[in-house]
């Protein structure tokens, strides 16, 4: 069975800001489209499509004061990248 997170690696390419809006979400926890400028560098105009884009697809929740929280963990992307990273050395 497909979880959420394999569908989101394979939906989404990992050197993308969508992809990176993802991670910082699922790092910070909830967050604002202006906070997730601020820290990431990715600019304003280019968050606010990705959180859409997330939303869209069910990877983040949009809460009732306006931030967005990932549905997917930090420690699992992590997780999965590593262990993608060990086969692709092997």
């Amino acid at each position: 069975m497909e979880t959420l997170l394999d569908r989101a690696i394979s939906d989404l390419s990992v050197e993308t800001n969508v992809f990176k809006v993802l991670v910082y979400l699922s790092f910070k926890g909830s967050s604002s489209p202006s906070q997730i400028s601020d820290e990431t560098g990715i600019p304003s105009g280019t968050v606010r499509p990705a959180l859409r884009t997330l939303l869209s697809k069910g990877y983040v929740l949009q809460l009732e004061d306006g931030t967005y929280k990932s549905k997917i963990s930090f420690s699992d992307i992590i997780s999965d990248l590593y262990q993608k990273s060990l086969y692709k050395k092997a």
